[in-house]
């Protein structure tokens, strides 16, 4: 077998061996999300008259397995997937409380929402206490939030009524965008439904 001959068939194989580990190195890209407030209460606030009111949103509790920048996903009732090629672009018990924020000040129609761990109740008309249960879903499939809360106002304390919350809303698409925003619909259902507390108060 002559050297050329060598050269001729070591070459094609030498480039296919090159191309392979250059596609085995290639990881896809990390992709980051951030969930969106509500756009618009879809009616006068929920309070009119009482647009000067304060709360206090003095904690989000979150479980252990969802205190991480990657996104969680629940494929059945004990599967859970932890991606890590799709994160929150900031904690997300950071988002949560933002955003809850933003839409109680839009359904309420007041400035006076406060993100705060140290108050004193009688600073605020009303101090909001929320932990989470579960908020994940499945691309495709649902997004799911259940929570428990306790409001309190100035001269009561925010564990004397428990309230449950659960909801679930259909992911309307196959990928982690579509979750995320079925995500932030379940985090608004939620607004909503301490909104209407707070005004009837």
């Amino acid at each position: 077998m002559t050297a050329g001959f060598l050269r001729l068939t070591i070459l094609p194989v030498t480039c296919a061996a090159l191309l392979l580990l250059t596609a085995c190195g290639t990881t896809a890209p990390t992709r980051f999300y951030l969930m969106n407030p509500m756009t618009e209460a879809g009616q006068a606030p929920m309070s009119e008259g009482k647009n000067g009111i304060s709360i206090a949103l003095t904690s989000v509790e979150l479980p252990e397995h969802l205190s991480r920048p990657q996104m969680v996903t629940r494929q059945n009732g004990y599967l859970v997937r932890v991606d890590e090629f799709n994160r929150w672009a900031e904690p997300l018990e950071v988002q949560v409380s933002e955003i809850l924020a933003e839409n109680l000040s839009m359904l309420l129609g007041t400035e006076g929402v406060l993100i705060t761990k140290r108050y004193k109740p009688t600073e605020f008309d009303f101090h909001l206490f929320i932990k989470i249960l579960r908020f994940d879903g499945w691309p495709g499939k649902e997004a799911t939030l259940v929570c428990r809360w306790n409001l309190g106002t100035a001269d009561e304390p925010a564990d004397v009524h428990t309230e449950r919350f659960s909801a679930t809303r259909p992911v309307e698409g196959s990928d982690y965008p579509d979750l995320v925003a079925a995500l932030s619909l379940v985090l608004a259902d939620l607004s909503r439904e301490i909104a209407q507390r707070i005004a009837a108060e």
